[in-house]
Parts: C-alpha cells; sequence; structure tokens
C-alpha cells in the first residue's frame, strides 16, 4: 500500500463508517463464512487484522464467550474509533496494528485470525502472513478474503475506470484491491509464509443500492480516488461519467428503482 493510499484510506474512514450498516448488510456472507471457518470457541482469543469497521470479528466475539476475547485491529486510528462506536461486545479490545510493519504480539498467542480485504492491499503480503502464522497457536485457523476480478465487482470497479478511461484517477495500483483475484497467487503466498492446507473458495453476493445515485453517493465516500476526482468534476464531466455508469447500471435495476449489483470475492483458509 502506497503513502498515498493509505492517506486515501484514513481520509476514507468518516464514508465508510456513514455507509457501515448498508456494507455490513450486503458483505453478511462473506464474513460468516470467515467465522464459521476458523469454527469460534468459548474461552479462545480472536485476531482480526486490517478489521475496518469491524464486523466480522464481532460476529466471532459473540462465539468466544464465556471467558474468550476479540481483538480488532487496523493501521488507521480513525477506523478503529469508528469500530469502537459500533462494538457491542464486552470482551472486545482494540488495538492499532500496521501489517506493513511485525505485530507487537507473543508467538504462539492467537487461536484464529481473520483478515477480510487486508493482505492483498500490502507490499510485501508474504511477510504480514509470516507474522500472522508466529503469533498463532500450532493449529490455529486463518481465514482471509480478497476481492475476485473487476468485471465480477462493478461496483466498485466501473466508476474508477469510467473515470480512469478520462484521464481523472491514476492507473491501476499494485497491490491494490484485485492484486489477489487469481486465487493460485493467494495459495502460493500462503504457502510460501509456511500456511499449510490452504483453500479458496469464492462466495458470490450482491451489493444493494437504493436507486442509482445511492450508489454514486456510496462509491465517492468509500472511495478515496473516486471521492477526490469527484470534487473536481465540472458539470458537464460529471453528467457525462454519470451516463455512462447509468448504462452498467441498467441489468442491475429493479422495477422500484434499487440497484442490485453481483459481487464476488475470495475466502481462503489455511492452518497455522
Amino acid at each position: 500500500m502506497t503513502l498515498e493510499s493509505r492517506e486515501r484510506w484514513i481520509k476514507a474512514a468518516v464514508g465508510w463508517e456513514a455507509r457501515a450498516d448498508q456494507f455490513a448488510r450486503d458483505t453478511m456472507p462473506v464474513s460468516l463464512t470467515m467465522v464459521e471457518a476458523i469454527q469460534p470457541q468459548p474461552g479462545q482469543t480472536i485476531l482480526d487484522l486490517a478489521a475496518g469497521l469491524g464486523d466480522t470479528g464481532f460476529l466471532a466475539a459473540e462465539l468466544v464467550e464465556p471467558g474468550g476475547q476479540l481483538i480488532t485491529s487496523d493501521f488507521s486510528p480513525e477506523m478503529l474509533s469508528a469500530a469502537q462506536r459500533r462494538a457491542k461486545g464486552k470482551n472486545v479490545r482494540f488495538r492499532q496494528i500496521d501489517l506493513s510493519t511485525p505485530i507487537d504480539q507473543a508467538a504462539a498467542s492467537i487461536d484464529s485470525v481473520l483478515c477480510r480485504w487486508g493482505y492483498m492491499l500490502l507490499d510485501d503480503p508474504e511477510s504480514a502472513l509470516r507474522e500472522t502464522r508466529r503469533i498463532l497457536k500450532q493449529d490455529g485457523k486463518l481465514a482471509l478474503a480478497a476481492w475476485t476480478g473487476p468485471d465480477e465487482n462493478l461496483w466498485s470497479a466501473a466508476p474508477t475506470q469510467a473515470l480512469r478511461r478520462r484521464g481523472l484517477v491514476p492507473p491501476p495500483q499494485d497491490p491494490g484491491q484485485f492484486t489477489w483475484a487469481d486465487p493460485n497467487l493467494i495459495v502460493e503466498t500462503m504457502q510460501a509464509a509456511g500456511f499449510i492446507e490452504p483453500e479458496v473458495d469464492a462466495i458470490d453476493f450482491v451489493m444493494r443500492f437504493a436507486d442509482f445515485d445511492d450508489w454514486w453517493t456510496h462509491v465517492t465516500l468509500t472511495s478515496g480516488a473516486v471521492g477526490e476526482a469527484d470534487k473536481k468534476l465540472d458539470f458537464a464531466t460529471r453528467s457525462d461519467v454519470l451516463a455512462d455508469l447509468e448504462k452498467i447500471a441498467e441489468p442491475f435495476t429493479q422495477p422500484d428503482d434499487r440497484l442490485e449489483i453481483p459481487a464476488r470475492t475470495w475466502v481462503a483458509t489455511a492452518t497455522a
């Protein structure tokens, strides 16, 4: 993740919090699959890395009671503050953890790790996975999510592509949202970090928006690059961009104007 990307992510924290309920609802199939994969048990300690607003880990927190705890972490203090405002369980701790650096956690001290859409954004995901394996107990479980390709995630990719065609946002960054679109890369990186028995499955779900304007609002609030570009658009250019997106949205528009846009992610699991 470049410095510019990190700064944009921090700035977008307010937007993510504003869209938190909608995003948690739509991505629930992913979170449930990840939590089911690690099979949380009472008394365990679960670490949620790059947790964002924390919704995936919060599901696990309920399952490790009594006696267990969830550690919710993110590199962004702004995201952590937003997650704290959403937390309901008393067995949740919050820590700032930057996955680009060693994790300040004792070896073999964590039962399971969750990381939804985090590793693929790192410059050195293998090192981060090695650190993850170090802090996991023997036979501890890891469940991570990484997006498939842009064509399967038009809810996110289409607005950026429309702006990029007009030279209004930078070229695709590597690492970025779709860096791990190839599941073989996920398996290879997990194995290189020492994990065993990696498995990757595709999870299909739907991103739902009240109408076309709600979709555009969501993207401008949660994507730093799109949000910054939108602020600079003149009326004619914005109208042109939105006209392109309205054509893309047509197949996903319901009779009451709601949008239901397909989404797809990989969920990968492995054992330490």
